[in-house]
């Protein structure tokens, strides 16, 4: 087999691995001592490498990672993850056996559910850590948040170990929606009437990102779940972000082609630009195939030589083609900076989806697997092949 790190790329990412650890910490220093902290690793980490990820997190002493399905908690069991791992989707009857091979912590959204694990577990006389689901106001999962009698009668079957209950916020990215406060209320008086039953869960979690940072006092419960943050983008999307972290994720190319362009001449599909002077125009080994967004022609910048290039047109599968008439020296081979917020604010993570009228998830989970994943670690980089749970643990 080839060694993967020589073949030559045209374009790749690379993944800070001492900034998430950095991110962790901080997040951390907002949490009362004990409140423990679980990082989302669902959708391949939201596109960064769940691998990688999930070993940076666990040599940082993440509490738990979270999941949306059960393949992906055993594609971390079987590479070697250890840390307790929460599957944030709806479990079936189909996962039982899954669940208890791959020590996996299904969430329960209703009694029938629960019961039937329970009896699938007293068949092997064994037991399982469960968490429930509570539906607050999302509408998306979960058992109704005042149905009390339910959420007691699963905390009450002897197989299972109810270790957990969580909701999750609609809105705790919008400042002062009235409806952040009513889930808060419905959370808080559920998790109230468990405890005069003397049946509440250890770990209540209901905070994502924006209730971790912006309202400790308010959300942290046991345990609180802030994905985008921890990976570095604004939980926000405020530029610049008011929070001290960073940005994992660099989306680097680099120039294949340059060619003089005449005034008149039209650039890409639909000659959406025409040139009104000549011009030298450099294409980049970025595009819509790559997960770098197509959008509206003559939208946008990458930098070559620390200038700023427009996008001249639309942006192809494979290339886009932009204004490097300013760029002292360019050539081919130059490294063009896509999307790096370190580099530049104009061209980070939560500028590129404002750009794009959507999400920094939405932009980090589409990165292509084509794309070649570099990682930073203590100083070192390496190639998403070369990475294992020995590497990460040896470097703690």
């Amino acid at each position: 087999m080839p060694d993967l790190g020589k073949i030559p790329r045209p374009n790749w990412i690379e993944i800070d691995l001492d900034h998430l650890q950095s991110n962790i910490a901080y997040a951390r220093s907002l949490l009362p001592a004990g409140t423990k902290l679980l990082l989302p690793v669902k959708a391949d980490a939201y596109g960064h490498g769940s691998l990688a990820v999930s070993f940076a997190a666990m040599a940082a002493g993440i509490d738990f990672l979270g999941v949306a399905h059960l393949f992906e908690g055993i594609a971390l069991r079987e590479n070697g993850v250890s840390a307790r791992v929460l599957i944030l989707g709806p479990c079936l009857e189909s996962d039982f056996p899954f669940l208890i091979k791959h020590n996996l912590t299904p969430s329960i959204q209703n009694f029938e559910t629960a019961k039937a694990l329970n009896s699938e577990l007293s068949t092997q006389n064994s037991k399982l850590k469960i968490h429930i689901q509570i539906d607050t106001g999302m509408h998306r999962f979960g058992i109704k948040y005042d149905n009390f009698d339910e959420v007691k009668k699963i905390c009450e079957l002897p197989n299972l170990e109810v270790e957990g209950m969580y909701s999750h916020l609609a809105t705790a990215d919008i400042p002062e929606h009235p409806a952040f406060k009513i889930q808060l209320d419905r959370f808080e008086q559920l998790v109230k009437n468990l405890e005069s039953a003397d049946v509440r869960p250890t770990i209540c979690h209901i905070a994502n990102s924006p209730a971790t940072f912006l309202y400790a006092n308010k959300t942290h419960y046991d345990m609180v779940r802030p994905g985008l943050a921890l990976y570095g983008y604004d939980p926000l999307c405020e530029i610049p972000s008011r929070f001290p972290i960073k940005p994992i994720l660099r989306l680097r190319s680099t120039v294949r082609a340059l060619r003089r362009v005449e005034a008149g001449e039209g650039i890409s599909y639909g000659h959406f630009f025409k040139a009104e002077k000549n011009m030298l125009v450099a294409t980049v080994a970025i595009g819509y195939g790559d997960g770098y967004l197509r959008g509206e022609p003559n939208k946008g910048v990458v930098f070559i030589n620390g200038k700023a290039c427009p996008i001249l047109g639309r942006v192809c599968m494979d290339a886009c083609m932009v204004d490097a008439s300013l760029v002292p020296d360019v050539k081919i081979g130059d490294i063009a900076e896509c999307i790096n917020g370190e580099f530049s604010e104009q061209i980070s993570v939560e500028a590129f989806a404002a750009e794009h009228k959507t999400i920094p998830y939405e932009i980090t989970t589409r990165m292509a697997r084509r794309l070649y994943r570099l990682y930073r670690y203590k100083g070192k980089t390496c190639g998403w092949h070369e990475l294992n749970s020995k590497h990460f643990l040896s470097q703690r």
